[in-house]
Parts: structure tokens; sequence; C-alpha cells
């Protein structure tokens, strides 16, 4: 029963968060609004995980506080009986009111905010990134590209996260440790409020160097996971112009650029920690000693006990919350350049009053079509060209004479430079991309296969495909014996065929 009902509990706070909401328009290049744009539809739980997680923060002064009044009744001759209730409220805090903030802190970070806000994220940048015309993806490896992508979906979730689990939790200590020592003697606050600005000085220096050498070493690992992605995606042109060595040498020097980058981050950030291990050693011997020296303004063994305590733990915290900065700005560092990447805006975009194309012929038109791929030379120019309904037409001409390029523009993966291709009549410039290219039969040359089921392969262009018309498709392809075979165990010879001419 309790586990039914933790469970159910579970689902609930896991779907808070819809991961599945789209954002409202591209994504912007400027570091705030674009984390704004990837984390809209989420801030009311993030604020509400940020509450919570403060609310955590502040038990821990109380707690120190209670620590503080128990040491004061020891001390005394007071009986036992006269502070019954400051022991049942010290027991309702450790054991009941302190566990249940913590545990619903922990879950908040766990279940509602870490897996969907991360799911959230990626979403909206792969959506966005599939919208970009296909010069986006000749202009770059796709293993950096998808790099980039889980980059900065991993550093914006553990960017919030940490924020909210560490630095509000440490705020709220921060602002409770101050109202404790206003209660116990109001100058141990020059004495705290030095050691702040000491401590946020610190950062200052630090923190800018951190993200700018973070920065630097994510773009290298993510040049470095493209060029062995694109090694591997190209492994026969690889092997059949040996070019293993060249291929090798590539990679070496990629990763000798990101260790390079490593050692700059890691020489910053041990000058980093062991600063802050010295400047956290200061505050409870500041705090502590002047506490001592104040005794005659009524400064109780309970209350050197209470500062000695909170000092300790807020030394430890601001450690901890130091640590967690770092790895904060080395997170908005890894965002930052991944943005350069992601954001840039979608270059082939439908028209405002694109409609979906209406195919009753397929009558195809080229009209005084030129395209030269933004250079002076090559491509095609001046084309008129009509391919009437059921007409079957073959174009020969060597190897870049412009072949692609027309089927490439057909399918409108180009626009024209000049001149318009028409389908019954209908510019393929003001129709959606996702119909036109819906309506069109596409076979390249070389083959191309997801790495998914052979059913998911065969009815990619028709998703909504039945099964009858799945066989029917992998039998005109001479498909449907083989892949019987495979599914079977058995094996079959492989026969290799030269390939004809291109056209």
């Amino acid at each position: 029963m309790i586990a039914t009902r933790y469970q159910q509990m579970i689902k609930r706070l896991g779907n808070l968060i819809d991961s599945r909401m789209e954002a409202d328009g591209p994504p912007p290049d400027t570091l705030a609004r674009f984390f704004n744009w990837a984390l809209s539809g989420a801030w009311r739980v993030i604020g509400l995980a940020a509450f919570i997680s403060a609310l955590a923060g502040a038990t821990e002064v109380l707690a120190m506080f209670l620590l503080g009044r128990v040491v004061d009744i020891a001390a005394s001759t007071q009986p036992i009986g006269d502070s019954a209730g400051l022991l049942i409220g010290a027991v309702v805090l450790l054991m009941v009111l302190r566990p249940a903030l913590f545990g619903l802190s922990a879950s908040f970070q766990s279940v509602v905010v870490g897996p969907n806000l991360f799911t959230l994220v990626v979403g909206r940048l792969h959506r966005w990134t599939l919208g970009q015309a296909v010069t986006f993806f000749d202009n770059d490896f796709a293993g950096r590209i998808a790099q980039k992508q889980m980059q900065v979906a991993r550093s914006i979730t553990e960017t919030v996260i940490e924020t909210v689990n560490a630095v509000l939790f440490a705020l709220a200590t921060v602002i409770g440790t101050a109202f404790l020592i206003i209660t116990i003697d109001a100058r141990l606050l020059i004495v705290l409020a030095f050691w702040i600005m000491s401590y946020v000085f610190f950062l200052w220096i630090f923190l800018p160097r951190i993200r700018s050498r973070s920065k630097a070493r994510a773009g290298a690992a993510a040049m470095l996971t493209g060029q062995v992605v694109d090694t591997i995606t190209n492994i026969k042109t690889v092997k059949l112009f040996a070019g293993t060595l060249h291929e090798s040498d590539a990679a070496q020097s990629a990763m000798q650029d990101l260790r390079g980058r490593a050692l700059a981050y890691g020489e910053v950030a041990t000058l980093f920690r062991f600063g802050l291990i010295t400047l956290a050693g200061v505050l409870p011997l500041a705090m502590v000693g002047f506490g001592l020296s104040w005794r005659d303004a009524g400064v109780t063994p309970g209350d050197l006990a209470a500062i000695g305590a909170v000092s300790i733990r807020l030394s430890q915290m601001t450690g901890w919350v130091s640590f967690v900065l770092m790895a904060v700005f080395s997170h908005i560092g890894e965002v930052e350049d991944g943005m350069k990447t992601l954001t840039p805006p979608h270059q082939l975009t439908d028209n405002v009053d694109a409609k979906p194309i209406n195919v009753t012929a397929a009558e195809i038109e080229f009209r005084d079509v030129s395209f030269q791929y933004g250079g002076a030379a090559g491509g095609i120019g001046g084309i008129n060209l009509t391919i009437k309904a059921g007409e079957k037409l073959g174009i020969v001409g060597a190897s870049g004479a412009g072949k692609s390029t027309l089927v490439a523009l057909l399918l409108r993966l180009y626009d024209p430079e000049n001149g318009d291709v028409l389908i019954d009549g209908q510019a393929v410039r003001g129709v959606t991309q996702d119909s036109l290219r819906a309506a069109i039969g596409m076979v390249t040359q070389e083959t191309a296969m997801f790495n998914r089921s052979a059913r998911d392969n065969i009815i990619y262009g028709r998703p909504d495909a039945t099964d009858a018309q799945m066989i029917a498709a992998a039998g005109k392809a001479e498909a449907h014996d083989f892949i019987g075979d495979l599914r079977a165990g058995r094996r079959r010879p492989v026969c290799t065929r030269s390939g004809g001419p291109s056209g």
C-alpha cells in the first residue's frame, strides 16, 4: 500500500513539467534570453523547487539555534521540565520537518527537474536543428552537431539543478545565519559581512576565468567528437584511399588540442580550490575568536556553540557552493559554446502563406532556373524544362554537370538563384517543404539505412503504412525473402555488382 502510494506520488511529481512543450519562436543568441527560451513553460515549477530548497536551508540555521539553547539549558540549573517545549520543538524539527523538506527537495531535483528539463531542452534544440537547410549540415560535422545538442541540454539542466539545490539553499542559510548572529551580538555581523565580501571578490576573480576556459574546452571536445564520427561515418572512403594514418593524425591533433584546453582549465581550477579552502578556514576562527573576546557583552556558552557550529557549517557550505558555482560557470561556458552552433536562423523557410502542395497531374517545370551554389561558376544556368505527367526522362551528363542539382531544386533542398521550379503550376518555394517532399519518391545512388528495424526503414516515407503495404513494398524491392532469411538466422551469398553510370 505504502509502496503504491509512493509510486503514484513520484508519477505525479514527474508530470509537473511537460517535457514535450515546443518553444516559442527561434532560439535567441544571447545567454539570458537563450536560457529563457530553453526553459519557458517550466519556470513556475523551477521556482517551487527553489522555494523548497531555501526552506531546507533555513532549517540548518534553526537547528544550530536550537543546539545553542540546549547547551545553555545544560549549563544552567533550570529544571529540564521547564524546557519541554524547546525539546519537543527540536524533535519536530530534526525528525519531521527537516527530513520532509530535504526529501521533497531531493525529489524535485531527481524526479521533477532533472529528467524533464534535459528532455525538454534537447527536444527543442533537436526540432530547431532539423529545420535547418541542407547547407547547415554540409558545413559541419554530424557528430559535432549532435554533441552540441547533448552538451547544451545537459549543461542547462545541471545549471538549474545546482542553482536550485546549492546556491539558493546556501543563500537561505546565510540569511538565517545573519538573523541568528543579530540575536547573539550584532557586532559579529561586521565579521560575517567582511568575510562575505572577501568571498564574493574571490569568486569575481576566478569564475569568469573558469567560464571562458570551460567554453574553450567544450569547443575542443565537440571538435574531437566531430572528427571521430566523421571518420567512422566515411570509413569505406578511408579504407579505399588508405587514409588510416591521415585520419589518425587528424584525430590526434584534435586530442592534443583538447588536452591543452583541459590543462588550462585544470590550472585555474587548482588555484580556485586552494584559495577556497584557505578562505573557508578563516570564518569559524574569526567568528568564534571575536565571540570569545565579547563574552562580557552577554555571549553565553550556548551562543558560542551556536556560532561555532553555524560558522563551521557555513564555511563547509561555501566550499561546497563554490565548487558548485565552478561547475555552473563551466556549464554556462559550454552553453555559450553550443549556442554559436545551434542558434543560427533557418536559411530555407516556408513562406508565411505556404500551403500543402496539391498534386493532380504531376507536371514538372523548370522555368529559366539558375543555381551556382553561391559561386561565380559551375552549377546550372538558364534551364527551361517541362516534364509531362507520366513522362519518363533520363538525364545523362558528366559528374558535376548538374543532374543532382536539378533534383535538389525540385525537392527544394535549395532555392534557385534565378527562376522557378513548378509542380502542376505551383512554385515549390510557395508550398510547405514537408508536403512537397512527402509527394515525391526519391531513390538515391547511395543506400541510406537508419540503425533501426527493417520495418522502420521500409515505411520511413509512409509511417502510416499497413503491414500488408510494407510487405508488398519489400517484395517489389526483392528484399522480402532476404529479410526473412536474416530473421530465421540463414545466410545468403552476397553478390557485389559494379555501379552503372550516374544519372
